[in-house]
């Protein structure tokens, strides 16, 4: 038909109407640099080309089949949706979100679901009674698959003019945000508190100087609103998604980054998940009705395949893959010979229809013409009797689709145009099943054909014609990557909607487990919606309630729109499947501990300012230098945000930032550096000649104890026993404090200068206090969680002290097999004994390696306890030898 657009008025086309693009507003990267300056424009502007890089990824994907003419010939295209014009023509499917506004032109019946536009939920029928032909961008295709031609593009769209009325809007924080902004609000309306009480202690009671008053405040208000805090969390979440795009998962919403970490339930779809998704059907194994063989003698497996791709496009096989598996088939039929596919075709010029598969009908259905020279070769009717019709009819009706569908599809609910029921229904049906199930339990999806090949007139008389098993083997990754999953502690599901065998089968494969319930057994009313199961269109409601929604690459355009994280194909072209949601799960975690690792020394430095300068100002009634609190806050602020790109290690489990334990543990370390900072300046330790030193020296102590707080916040564990850094956090931070050091040293930017061994001494001084904070983080984790934290300081330190017992019972063991008497006293192997015995009295406080190792000795000993035994009855009586390993035994 004379649809389309030339190619060559594309481009005056697109700028007469525009692009396909709605503009979203971003942040000027100008504003970006006069607010984010004191704090590191690269890390803000490099955030922000990494998400401009992971949008690009995401839309790149997104292309759409499209009809135009070049030379006279319209040709079929695949264009990106962005590349659109007006009148270009289209072609639409069921799952794919309607590109631009259009109008139906010819095909199936639509039914469009355009509750993000309008909020109504039941589907809209396309050409409707209202006569109505227009589609609209944004809404999605739920039901039949068609042509339409674009009528507008972009912003002249109604999704677009409805989005350029968003954009208004205001930004919608996130969980993590929001608990992170309720704590700040927290300890800045704690500061407002103190701030209030200083103005009045100090101009009401003391009347001090305002002026020194008023900068003492501002300083402490300075230091302590985290102000970069929104810069940390934004640029850490945007590394981790273009590290998670580079290795195929692309995150819609970073919002998803901080929902994964927490994950403790996976519910993963089977096919292209689980596995390939690269379907192939047996020809060896093809089921066929014995009815059709009565109907045509030399009726064979390949016709079934045959029919099968009559009854498909090659459009929906380029994304469908049971589609492909047909058009894979009927490649190998033609190998050998093809009969029937040839010789047929579904002509809409001589009144032949087509009608596409969608969640409720559950089947295809068509009408095929026989070309006029398509005679010989055919399968002959009968049995070959000379009353036997001479071959095929002219016009067949062909039927592909779920077996209970294709069988009988009378039902009142049924949205078909076509209904039947097979004939020989109560004979062929049970048949039918039975092998279908037969297929399934040996892990096969099948595809039932029919066909009806003797009747001309309107009425459908279908045969069951076969059943195609379709083979979908698990990926090669899958059973380790759910090992690795289970691992991290999150629970596997498969949700499939499959038939239970397969599942089952499927399930055995990969190690999943076989424990099963249908859908009725989780919710009742479930089984009453049977037609919401086992297509991508509604994979889009179930991706939009999880927390956190994967699509997988082959997924129909409204499950990439409604999933959080789209996964993509490897480098390599492949599909990992479940193995790109590990990384994603590991990924998230590491981000999470990033997060944890900022928020909780910012907030412990704000409770060490708060309580340093609130004590100094109550109970000495004096000031701390203004330019000293905020040279602390800048500096410390800057040299920290490389936080975002740190080496850590991710929590074992699912990671969820308790604000409580946060705010407790933040409370603890500040309290600990404050009462360090009070003590170096109210008790002098270095002996300095001054106020004004003292200050400087305070100033060294305060700004090097909270610099380095920024490693213990790091982990769990002792600052010492996880990760090292990266080499930019450390040098950061490392050089700061030289600068600081060397400020104080030589006089320069503070008041006066220190000697060089005070500021060693300062040094030493500051790590003593760190080691201490240390101790007590590991005591406040392992008091607040002693399953999930053991106690390391003590484990650690007790290990070393116990390392020479453990040393000396192993070589014990090894003498106790071979010549113990000339190896080892008694009196020595009883006291080295009694050291590990001290040890199993502890194994609560030790860490899960030490368990082991003291296991592993019980678990020896008792074995050459048994082999000694054995050896004393083998001996003479009341010999030596018999006497000392007697002494042995009973030890």
């Amino acid at each position: 038909r004379d649809f389309g657009v030339e190619q060559d008025e594309v481009e005056s086309l697109r700028a007469k109407f525009g692009a396909n693009i709605i503009k979203e507003e971003k942040r000027s990267k100008l504003w970006m640099l006069i607010t984010s300056s004191r704090f590191g424009f690269h890390h803000e502007s490099a955030a922000a080309n990494a998400l401009e890089e992971v949008e690009d990824q995401l839309s790149a994907n997104e292309t759409v089949q499209v009809f135009r003419k070049i030379k006279g010939a319209t040709l079929e295209v695949d264009a990106k949706v962005e590349d659109l014009v007006v009148g270009d023509l289209v072609y639409i499917r069921a799952g794919d979100v309607i590109p631009a506004d259009g109008e139906w032109i010819f095909g199936d019946k639509l039914y469009v679901n355009e509750a993000s536009l309008t909020g109504e939920t039941r589907p809209r029928k396309v050409p409707g009674d209202d006569k109505r032909r227009d589609i609209l961008k944004g809404s999605t295709l739920v039901q039949g698959e068609g042509f339409a031609r674009i009528t507008a593009v972009g912003e002249n769209t109604i999704m677009g003019e409805a989005s350029a009325a968003m954009n208004t809007g205001g930004k919608v924080s996130s969980p993590l945000e929001q608990a992170i902004q309720g704590v700040v609000n927290l300890l800045v309306g704690f500061t407002l508190v103190v701030v209030f009480f200083i103005l009045i202690v100090q101009l009401a009671i003391r009347d001090a100087s305002v002026r020194d008053t008023l900068l003492s405040v501002t300083g402490l208000v300075v230091a302590s609103v985290p102000v970069a805090l929104p810069l940390v969390v934004s640029v850490t979440l945007a590394i981790g998604a273009t590290t998670l795009a580079r290795k195929g998962a692309i995150i819609s919403h970073l919002s998803a980054m901080q929902d994964l970490a927490s994950m403790d339930v996976l519910c993963s779809d089977k096919t292209g998940t689980l596995t390939t998704a690269k379907m192939t059907i047996n020809l060896a194994k093809i089921w066929v009705n014995e009815a059709m063989k009565r109907l045509s003698k030399d009726f064979r497996r390949e016709d079934v395949v045959e029919l099968a791709a009559l009854c498909s496009t090659l459009e929906n096989a380029k994304k469908n893959e049971i589609e492909r598996s047909v058009f894979e088939a009927l490649a190998e039929v033609k190998m050998t010979m093809s009969r029937i596919y040839d010789s047929y075709k579904c002509d809409g010029t001589k009144g032949d229809v087509y009608h596409g598969f969608n969640a409720n009908v559950k089947r295809t259905f068509c009408t095929v013409t026989r070309n006029k020279d398509a005679d010989a070769g055919l399968p002959e009717l009968g049995d070959g009797n000379k009353d036997a019709d001479a071959g095929l009819p002219e016009h067949l009706k062909i039927t592909k689709g779920l077996l209970t569908k294709v069988l009988d599809c009378n039902d009142p609910d049924d949205t078909g145009d076509v209904k039947w029921t097979v004939l020989d229904y109560k004979n062929v049906g049970p048949h039918a099943k039975q092998v279908d199930e037969d297929f399934g339990k040996s892990g096969y999806k099948t595809l039932a054909v029919g066909v009806d090949m003797h009747n001309e007139g309107p009425d459908v008389k279908m045969m069951m014609a076969g059943i195609l098993p379709i083979k979908d083997p698990p990926r090669e990754s899958t059973m380790e990557t759910i090992k690795n999953i289970r691992a991290a502690l999150i629970n596997v599901k498969m949700v499939t909607g499959d038939h239970e065998n397969i599942a089952r089968n499927l399930a055995k494969d990969i190690k999943l487990g076989q424990n099963f319930l249908v859908h009725e057994d989780l919710w009742p009313a479930s089984a009453a919606r049977n037609e919401r199961c086992g297509d991508g269109v509604n994979d889009a409601p179930a991706l939009s309630l999880a927390n956190v929604g994967f699509a997988v690459p082959g997924a129909t355009q409204a499950a990439r729109n409604a999933a959080d994280i789209v996964l993509t194909e490897g480098n390599d072209g492949k599909n990992e499947g479940l193995r790109v949601i590990y990384d994603a799960i590991v990924i998230s975690r590491e981000i999470f501990q990033r997060i944890q690792a900022y928020v909780l020394y910012r907030f412990a430095s704000t409770v060490l300012i708060i309580l340093f300068l609130a004590i100094l100002t109550f109970v000495f009634s004096e000031n701390f230098p203004t330019l000293y609190v905020i040279l602390f806050a800048i500096i410390n602020d800057v040299t920290v945000t490389p936080i975002a790109s740190d080496h850590v290690v991710g929590t074992k489990g699912p990671s969820v930032l308790n604000m409580f334990t946060v705010l407790g543990l933040s409370c603890v370390l500040g309290s600990i550096l404050g009462a360090q900072t009070i003590l170096t300046y109210w008790g002098n330790p270095f002996n300095m000649p001054n106020q004004s030193a003292e200050e400087v020296s305070t100033y060294l102590q305060l700004s090097i104890s909270s610099q380095f707080l920024i490693f213990i916040c790091r982990t769990e564990k002792p600052f010492f026993m996880t990760v090292a850094p990266h080499w930019v956090l450390l040098v950061a931070c490392v050089v700061a404090q030289l600068v600081v050091s060397i400020w104080c040293g030589f006089g320069v930017v503070v008041e006066t200068s220190i000697p060089v061994d005070t500021i060693v001494y300062i040094w030493l001084y500051s790590f003593a206090g760190l080691l201490v904070s240390d101790f007590f983080k590991c005591e406040f984790y392992h008091l607040s969680d002693p399953v999930l934290y053991p106690n390391y300081y003590y484990s650690w330190m007790f290990t070393l002290c116990s390392k020479k017992a453990t040393t000396d019972i192993e070589d014990m063991e090894e003498a106790w097999a071979v010549d113990f008497p000339e190896r080892r006293t008694l009196t020595s192997a009883k006291r080295n004994l009694t050291g590990f015995y001290i040890q199993r009295g502890h194994v609560g406080n030790l860490t899960q390696k030490m368990k082991s190792r003291i296991r592993n000795s019980i678990r020896k000993n008792e074995n050459v306890r048994m082999a000694t035994m054995r050896a004393v009855s083998a001996m003479p009586y009341k010999t030596a030898e018999r006497r000392d390993t007697m002494k042995l035994a009973t030890l």
